[in-house]
């Protein structure tokens, strides 16, 4: 039986609504790495976070939009622009629910500044503001092209064991980025301008592991990167062998 992984939704308001979403290739991505993805759509009754955590293995933090600021204690930059509060506090919940219990934990670009901040880190608000050496680290390009390196440990690293190389080409789509790193992770990838593209935990027992590119969106090109998506199926299998 496949393992099933929890992918969290992005709020987004159109059409008089609000709808709950995701990109067609975390699914995709998730399916092809031997997991059973399962959406999760954000829930405001707190007790509830169980009743997900029950029926899931692992969970992925879906890309999205900004973080606020106000999370981790700072004033908000002019070019921070729009945030959801329901989406931070949802998935800030979920995440420490799923860290409490040592489920597998996978972020991804917003999703991996959010595990960062919900475990005590910060962010840069906005790079070309802040840290205008930095790289064009958001384009238009379309989302399965590579358009920058990202250099990674080397062994142990669990993005080294992931793809086996200690220098990628990747995608990038994003503004924010990791600052300070939480207490509970130690940095894996970077790239030359020094912007944080991967973490995992300290605790090695842990499979947590953040990028800040989108794997998601390069496995059909590069089937390579499915490797990201078939760890994480794996902890997720074996957390639940341990419940």
């Amino acid at each position: 039986m496949k393992s099933a992984i929890g992918i969290t939704t992005s709020i987004q308001a159109r059409d008089r609504a609000e709808y709950q979403e995701i990109s067609e290739n975390y699914a995709y991505s998730v399916a092809a790495g031997g997991g059973l993805p399962l959406l999760l759509p954000a829930i405001r009754d707190k007790e509830d976070y169980a009743g997900y955590l029950d029926k899931i293995d692992g969970v992925l933090f879906t890309g999205g939009g900004d973080l606020s600021p106000l999370l981790y204690g700072e004033a908000m930059s002019p070019k921070v622009t729009s945030f959801s509060s329901k989406r931070d506090e949802w998935e800030i919940g979920l995440c420490l629910a799923a860290y409490e219990r040592g489920m597998p934990i996978l972020g991804i670009c917003r999703g991996h500044q959010l595990v960062n901040v919900a475990l005590g880190g910060s962010l840069i608000q906005d790079l070309p503001s802040e840290l205008p050496s930095a790289y064009c680290h958001s384009s238009e390009l379309a989302m399965d092209e590579l358009s920058h390196w990202v250099d990674i440990d080397g062994q142990p690293s669990r993005l080294y064991a992931m793809l086996g190389r200690q220098r990628i080409l990747t995608n990038s789509f994003h503004h924010q980025a990791v600052k300070a790193l939480a207490p509970e992770l130690v940095a894996t990838a970077h790239t030359a301008d020094g912007v944080n593209e991967g973490y995992e935990s300290a605790d090695k027992s842990r499979f947590l592991v953040g990028v800040q590119f989108h794997p998601e969106c390069l496995t059909r090109r590069y089937p390579e990167f499915v490797a990201v998506f078939a760890a994480l199926a794996e902890a997720a299998f074996a957390y639940r062998a341990k419940k």
